[in-house]
């Protein structure tokens, strides 16, 4: 059995761990979401977000990180009246999907999909659904992007904050 624990440095702790072929080779790779500790004054909405780190096993069999992004799991407290956005994750071979929601009357979502490229040994952004919905009038909006539109913006340098938002007039 693999110690995550160990990548769980400078006070952070395992919010999900989800087993799997990231790279799409057939190996039992590992994508973490990791918490860290609360800032002792922090206000509702502030905090620093998860980072979602990429384990990957050598020739050994020995899981070392081969990526990590602070940027795209928000804060606990950052998902407005519906509490932690954090959704969930999902690995798929040689690609990894990371969902975030939250929201009070108008309820939002973000789905960011990763997709290795061997070439280049890296995960590059290839999908990104962001969705809103107010639950009083029913109305709606997605922005669904696709890797042709998103460039190619590895998992390392991937900041939502640099991509249209869906949001209702």
């Amino acid at each position: 059995m693999d110690d995550l624990k160990r990548f769980a440095t400078d006070g952070m702790s395992i919010l999900e761990s989800k087993n799997g072929d990231l790279t799409g080779n057939g190996g039992k790779d590992v994508l973490l979401v990791l918490d860290p500790p609360a800032a002792p004054n922090a206000k509702l909405g502030e905090g620093a977000g998860r980072r979602v780190a990429v384990l990957v096993r050598d020739a050994s069999g020995q899981l070392h990180e081969a990526a990590s992004n602070d940027r795209i799991v928000p804060c606990a407290t950052c998902g407005g009246m519906a509490g932690d956005p954090f959704g969930y994750t999902r690995i798929a071979p040689g690609q990894f999907t990371i969902v975030n929601g939250g929201g009070s009357r108008e309820r939002w979502s973000d789905e960011y999909t990763f997709t290795y490229a061997p070439d280049k040994k890296d995960w590059f952004v290839s999908h990104v659904v962001r969705r809103v919905d107010d639950t009083e009038t029913g109305a709606h909006k997605a922005v669904d992007l696709t890797a042709k539109e998103l460039g190619s913006t590895t998992f390392k340098a991937f900041d939502p904050s640099h991509l249209p938002e869906a949001t209702l007039p």
